[in-house]
């Protein structure tokens, strides 16, 4: 019976243990001048400071207890769990909140990429809108390239389901943000992991703007994500779509939305005039040949247009 005790709490014990070990000690928190509970490397000092990189485990350009911790022991890292938080960045309108925040979730041209071009993905877009911002690498932790994209939805998608949901529960903890208004937008690949925080109920309300919905190649393809996700609990999904989608075609739009359409408020509309990136306005002049060579077009009417509704939505369906 001692051995079964045993097992028991050595099975249950490392997830209270861990839990609490995150926790900023008292003497860092006077240091957290973001109230975040995590160190940003401007907010470290002395030896925290100049190892800063190599004592943020998780990648995630925030310290919290246990990565201190294990750095002052000479524990060091360890293996990372895929539920740990991973690099995500993050932006606030100006004053102390608590603010309906954005998890804004990237293409398959990975963050960086996404960030350069994509305009309704960008803080700036959101934070003028009233919005506390948080976007997450979803990619990097995992190696994943625009080569490997198809990887997303099978080999890792189960490590990034745990990964979003992290950063979602770092969010809410963020005495910045108002925890029951927290929304998704995610553009292409992004748009299919706005139809698993949504479909799974895990935000408020969520849009996909030209997402994915079709998962994988050929045929014979036997990927039945994001259609999946959505049950009768599900949160409220905005889905906006270009009618001229070269990347992610409209008949694969309307057979997973045939799946789902019973779903309780999702809500969908089809640009006419769009196709794949409709938004792709770089934040470098010098990127503009990106836009009109690699994707369908830039649009600007459709992109006001689409973050009006999206914005709307998230109004409509706030808590």
């Amino acid at each position: 019976m001692l051995c079964s005790f045993l097992l028991i709490m050595n099975t249950f014990l490392p997830k209270l243990v861990v839990a609490q070990d995150k926790e900023l000690s008292a003497r860092a928190k006077k240091n957290d001048s973001s109230g975040d509970g995590l160190l940003q490397k401007d907010e470290a000092k002395y030896e925290i400071k100049a190892k800063f990189d190599a004592i943020d485990c998780d990648k995630n350009s925030g310290l919290d207890g246990a990565e201190i911790k294990g750095f002052l022991d000479g524990k060091g890292c360890g293996k990372q769990v895929s539920g740990a938080n991973i690099y995500h960045e993050k932006n606030y309108p100006t004053g102390l909140g608590p603010f309906p925040a954005i998890i804004s979730l990237h293409a398959s041209g990975g963050f960086s990429g996404t960030k350069a071009l994509v305009e309704n993905f960008r803080s700036e877009t959101w934070v003028k809108s009233g919005y506390a911002w948080y976007a997450p690498n979803f990619f990097g932790k995992h190696g994943i390239t625009n080569k490997t994209r198809m990887d997303t939805f099978s080999v890792y998608r189960e490590d990034i389901e745990k990964e979003l949901g992290a950063i979602v529960e770092t969010m809410k903890n963020d005495p910045r943000i108002d925890g029951k208004n927290i929304y998704a937008i995610g553009f292409s690949n992004g748009g299919f992991w706005t139809s698993f925080l949504a479909g799974k109920g895990i935000v408020t309300a969520a849009a996909s703007h030209y997402g994915v919905w079709r998962a994988c190649k050929g045929a014979d393809c036997g990927n039945n994500y994001p259609v999946n996700y959505f049950s009768s609990k599900s949160s409220p999904l905005l889905a906006l779509h270009g009618y001229h989608d070269s990347t992610q075609k409209i008949e694969y739009f309307d057979a997973a939305w045939h799946k789902i359409e019973r779903t309780p408020k999702i809500e969908k509309h089809i640009y006419n005039n769009a196709g794949h990136v409709w938004d792709c306005f770089p934040s470098f002049p010098k990127l503009k040949e990106v836009c009109s060579n690699k994707f369908d077009g830039p649009n600007r009417e459709v992109t006001n247009d689409a973050l009006k509704r999206t914005l709307e939505f998230f109004k409509k369906h706030a808590k």
